[in-house]
């Protein structure tokens, strides 16, 4: 099996470009000439910007996408320092209020002040807790609080009924390792370097026998993690939908009380809940109901901690940078204050940066779009979309591997998108939320309440097809398969993923592919279980099914064989989903590249060909590297293939790249015709 190791900081050199078409050489900046883009595309067109572009040192890793984010959080950056310096105590606009979230999180003189002493009332009703009872009532809590829960409950939209929210309960209860690192043979020393911060948080925080409880805690977690689900697992629509009635979890899950559970979460009137990882569920009830209760009082003031620690003095936020930074991550040194600051009030930024909402991220959004998104942006970039859209059209018509069914129920389900862009039509509000200037754990902690509190309204109603699942002010695109829909932010729309002006190669290779890469998320191995109409169906006959998946699993076996580090491998299984859309994305760009040309030369700009400048783009855009232990994480969790395999696998099946590159059998990269995959 063929491999490709990512080559991290160090560029290697190979011989002289192919010469079978016209060479990029020099022309093409931030490439690397001295490596032949058969044997390493990523590094033939990214070499020189890497060497001239190291990471961080409060970063996991740096990427154009970084780029993006850094440009965009300067911008949030000074909105929000100019609504700090006019908020009051307690401010009650939405733009004061989101000044005076951030300035109290800038206040860090008064953190140091306070030290520990904002945990010890969540501490003590802890301590105070004597049943097993009274210690699933705070776990139920754990959506409006800091407390930890071995089990996740969240609302959303239900995959088999659009128009209504459910319930959905999965697993938790582990900290900050994935569950491979507890279980692997070779991770004794990251599993150990959690059990000392486990200590350190735990005498932190004034809890006793930290020592000795921390690896009890850290045993009670590795029985967690080996019952827990992969990642991989996690992303089977048909396994995770598991629908049963409140009142059976006692029975299907004795051991824990389930009752005062729910009371606490405001679920006690529920009937219906949907079970996520179902043969997870019952082995953590179980384990709750034989584990000593000082052990699980003890991971219960540890996960409190945790997850209160970066918004608490020095000593605490210092030891959780040590560890999740650091020690799992590979970053030197911590991220600025403004910028904790703004993940905290407005979410949004890359892989290395918070990904969630924020508490405010709407509010920030609004702010935002107001100041620093043009509507042009959204008309160009809707012609492409519409553009894609006919291809993809056209591509799905002149399939040979669908049946006439299938194609026209595609075709069905490709007319029902609904495309946003920048910025959704209404946000979260936020009118009932108090804000203090004062009072950063309260403000966290409130604003949690207040989402929480958002979600449990909506059980009440209608889904809300309007609310995004990212902010605007995020540098990114989604398909939602529930809501039919595609969303690109406002964010987003900007150099270097988005520049009208630029040579239309470059356009259809940058966000041209990105576009298709959404568009084709409706029909990846998940997507593809969505109909029309956003509901879970099974609309392929088995024929159709069969030869989807033959085509799925060459890229399962293509993407297995890329090594990010040392005896570190991609999980073709967890990408596929990406893979699959990064393929038919990239495919679906060059085609309608080629349309746009109307059957006319495209010109030569610096000795590049267009097809050349395409593909060009498209490796620009994926420009990036990330410190070792952050791609062990990175393999273990996220559904995305690293940069460099992500680039390198995606062009060699895409006929027209080795017409551009005059890439040949003999080249590492070179997948025989009948091994590349057409799926979109």
């Amino acid at each position: 099996m063929r491999t490709t190791t990512i080559l991290l900081l160090l560029v290697s050199g190979f011989a002289s470009v192919a010469s079978a078409s016209p060479a990029p050489s020099d022309n093409w900046p931030g490439g690397d000439p001295t490596v032949k883009p058969g044997a390493d595309f990523f590094l033939f067109a990214n070499g020189g910007w890497l060497d001239d572009n190291p990471i961080p040192a409060d970063r996991a890793g740096f990427s154009m996408a970084t780029v993006s984010t850094i440009s965009t959080a300067a911008e949030v950056r000074t909105l929000l320092a100019v609504a700090a310096a006019v908020s009051g105590p307690v401010p009650s606009t939405e733009r004061a209020k989101v000044g005076a979230y951030y300035a109290a999180f800038m206040d860090e003189a008064r953190l140091e002040a306070l030290g520990a002493a904002p945990l010890q009332h969540s501490l003590g009703a802890i301590r105070q807790t004597d049943s097993r009872a009274e210690l699933a009532r705070l776990m139920g809590s754990a959506n409006g609080s800091f407390q930890g829960s071995l089990f996740k409950l969240r609302i959303e939209p239900d995959s088999r009924n659009r128009d209504r929210y459910a319930v959905y309960l999965g697993q938790a209860g582990l900290g900050s390792l994935d569950r491979s690192v507890y279980l692997a043979p070779d991770a004794g020393d990251l599993r150990e370097a959690y059990r000392q911060y486990m200590v350190q948080l735990l005498s932190l925080a004034q809890w006793e026998n930290a020592a000795d409880v921390a690896a009890e805690v850290l045993t009670f977690e590795t029985k967690v993690a080996d019952a827990s689900w992969t990642a991989a697992d996690q992303r089977d629509e048909s396994k995770i939908y598991n629908p049963t009635d409140v009142s059976r979890l006692a029975s299907e899950a004795p051991g824990f009380d389930w009752d005062a559970y729910l009371d606490a979460a405001r679920l006690a009137k529920v009937r219906r809940i949907i079970v996520v990882e179902r043969s997870a569920i019952p082995f953590l009830a179980a384990l709750y109901s034989t584990t000593p209760l000082p052990v699980l009082k003890a991971w219960a003031a540890f996960h409190l901690t945790d997850n209160a620690a970066p918004l608490l003095s020095r000593e605490f936020a210092d030891a959780w940078f040590d560890l999740h930074g650091r020690r799992l991550q590979g970053a030197q040194a911590q991220p600025p204050r403004w910028h904790r600051a703004l993940a905290q009030v407005s979410g949004g930024g890359s892989k290395d940066m918070d990904d969630s909402r924020g508490a405010m991220g709407d509010a920030v959004g609004r702010l935002y779009t107001n100041r620093w998104f043009e509507p042009r942006s959204r008309d160009a970039l809707r012609v492409l979309v519409d553009e894609m859209k006919i291809t993809l059209r056209a591509r799905i018509t002149a399939s040979d591997w669908m049946s006439a069914a299938a194609r026209a129920e595609a075709i069905k389900k490709l007319d029902a998108y609904r495309v946003e862009i920048g910025a959704p039509a209404h946000g979260d509000d936020y009118h009932r939320l108090v804000i203090r200037r004062d009072d950063l754990l309260g403000d966290v902690e409130r604003a949690t309440t207040h989402a929480g509190n958002r979600d449990l309204e909506r059980l009440h109603h209608p889904t809300d097809l309007a609310r995004w699942t990212m902010t605007p002010q995020t540098v990114n695109a989604y398909n939602y398969a529930p809501f039919s829909e595609v969303v690109f932010t406002a964010a987003l729309l900007q150099p270097p993923a988005f520049d009208p002006t630029q040579d239309s190669a470059l356009t259809y290779g940058g966000i041209g592919a990105i576009i298709g890469h959404e568009l084709t998320h409706g029909f990846d191995d998940a997507g593809r279980r969505y109909d029309a109409t956003g509901h879970v169906r099974d609309w392929w006959t088995p024929a159709d099914s069969a030869r989807f998946a033959a085509n799925a699993d060459k890229l399962v076996a293509l993407f297995s064989g890329c090594e990010v580090a040392p005896a570190v491998h991609v999980d073709g299984h967890l990408t596929l989903g990406e893979n699959i859309a990064d393929i038919g994305g990239l495919q679906l760009a060059f085609a309608a590249y080629h349309a746009s040309l109307q059957d006319q030369p495209a010109p030569v700009i610096n000795g590049l060909t267009g097809d050349q400048r395409f593909f060009l783009g498209f490796a620009k855009l994926r420009r990036g590297h990330r410190r070792p232990q952050a791609l062990r994480n990175d393999v273990a969790t996220d559904p995305h293939t690293p940069d460099a395999c992500r680039v390198n696998d995606d062009v060699g099946n895409v006929d027209g790249w080795y017409d551009a590159f005059g890439v040949t059998p003999e080249s590492p990269l070179y997948i025989s015709p009948a091994q590349r995959v057409r799926i979109w």
